[in-house]
């Protein structure tokens, strides 16, 4: 699996830093000079944001024509103090966790503001101006640039091998405004220790308002790293949803209506092992469109007892989360689907939830989809094996993999990890 991303060491130099005291000033190095500080007006003045990252995530081997899909991942991305975090969708809180640690494969940092103030504003970029070209209807002023390894400050790492890279590509910014288009990166400059041939990645540039403030951010990316045997990994990401991040709570001084109860502080409950849960699904949920990080929320179907008491009745709802999904042709259609460990809630009680799926069987299915397949052909237990430790697994026939609104399942509870009982 190959992780890579940015990790900017030092910022700060601007234009004139390529300026040569004994050289006349050109038109290109004016130009440049003012792109520079319109970037720089624009990097410094964003204010705490969060957007939804959407990456759908692809393969090559080194005989094939095509990518084959391996995933679709969604994740909140936001930019705090110019620190890039991120959170699945719904978290109550972004933490500053290596991406690396949430999603595997490959997947890379840096696209809202870090590769920006690397190429333009760090000092170690050259630019050579190639001219007026044209965007989707925009006049745009085009600079190549490169970025030597002896300090780039770009971060790789594949497994366990690291190293700075060396880099180069081109930069379009507006004509008229002088804002961002695209930048495109190649990493061409790799240290022997690291087992990659080349890199790319393009970054689309537009308009967003946020906060009632226009500011300019990254709308798309696309990044491919092609591996020494020649085999590749592609990611594909779009950036929607953006706005104002505060991680401060709102005081709200009117008074309650006099006949409204005040809210019930909320209550931690830890559910005993061996509980038996039935649920549904509160909406439809098609896995053919569905992302990892996705939410999947269930209702509790029936009360949930043990002990003569009820530890969660019909209509607690349980929030799961979606840790892999994959749909293949092969060797049928199907859908699967891993369901990661989540939370509870009904009234003023919450708890983790962790069990292990009853119904449907898991196993029981398998052996009806592979009972005329050959044995080399059964690659669906390996690839089930890759996902997070505690999921569980739902296993759909047919490439739409919909699994309607009240679709059924039984659930039994897991031993509580270094949680007292009540």
């Amino acid at each position: 699996m190959v992780r890579a991303w940015c990790l900017l060491l030092a910022s700060g130099a601007l234009w004139a830093q390529q300026y040569d005291p004994k050289q006349p000033l050109t038109r290109e190095t004016v130009l440049l000079g003012r792109i520079q500080n319109v970037v720089s007006e624009n990097l410094s003045h964003l204010p705490n944001f969060t957007c939804v990252e959407t990456i759908e995530r692809s393969q090559r081997t080194p005989s094939a024509k095509r990518y084959q899909l391996v995933d679709n991942v969604r994740l909140e991305v936001a930019l705090v103090s110019g620190k890039e975090l991120y959170a699945w969708p719904g978290a109550s809180k972004f933490e500053e966790q290596d991406l690396r640690d949430m999603v595997g494969g490959a997947i890379g940092t840096g696209d809202f503001a870090l590769h920006a103030k690397s190429i333009y504003l760090s000092g170690r970029a050259k630019f050579t101006y190639e001219g007026e070209e044209e965007i989707a209807g925009r006049k745009t002023h085009k600079f190549h640039y490169r970025v030597p390894m002896d300090g780039s400050g770009y971060l790789m790492r594949i497994e366990k091998a690291e190293g700075m890279v060396g880099y180069q590509g081109s930069v379009w910014n507006d004509a008229a405004s002088l804002e961002m288009v695209r930048i495109e990166m190649t990493i061409d400059e790799i240290p022997p220790n690291i087992p990659l041939k080349e890199g790319h990645k393009t970054i689309e540039y537009a308009p967003v308002d946020i906060g009632g403030t226009r500011y300019v951010l990254p709308a798309s990316m696309e990044m491919t790293l092609v591996t020494l045997n020649g085999g590749e990994s592609r990611n594909r990401a779009v950036f929607t949803g953006c706005k104002q991040y505060t991680a401060e709570s709102t005081l709200i001084f009117d008074e309650p209506p006099p006949d409204e109860k005040p809210k019930a502080a909320a209550v931690t409950v830890t559910l005993p092992e061996g509980l038996s849960v039935s649920m549904k699904l509160m909406k439809t949920l098609d896995l053919a469109k569905s992302a990892m990080g996705d939410p999947v929320v269930f209702e509790v179907s029936k009360d949930a007892s043990k002990g003569g008491q009820v530890w969660l009745p019909k209509g607690a709802q349980v929030e799961l989360r979606l840790d892999q999904v994959v749909c293949r042709d092969y060797p049928s259609g199907h859908c699967f689907a891993a369901l990661a460990p989540g939370r509870f809630t009904y009234g003023n009680k919450e708890g983790a939830f962790r069990a292990s799926l009853v119904q449907p069987d898991l196993t029981r299915t398998l052996e009806m989809m592979m009972r005329n397949v050959r044995p080399e052909l059964r690659m669906l237990p390996v690839e089930m094996g890759q996902a997070a430790p505690g999921s569980e697994f739902v296993l759909v026939n047919g490439k739409r993999g919909r699994l309607s609104s009240g679709y059924g399942t039984t659930w039994r509870t897991l031993e509580a990890r270094g949680e007292k009982q009540p």
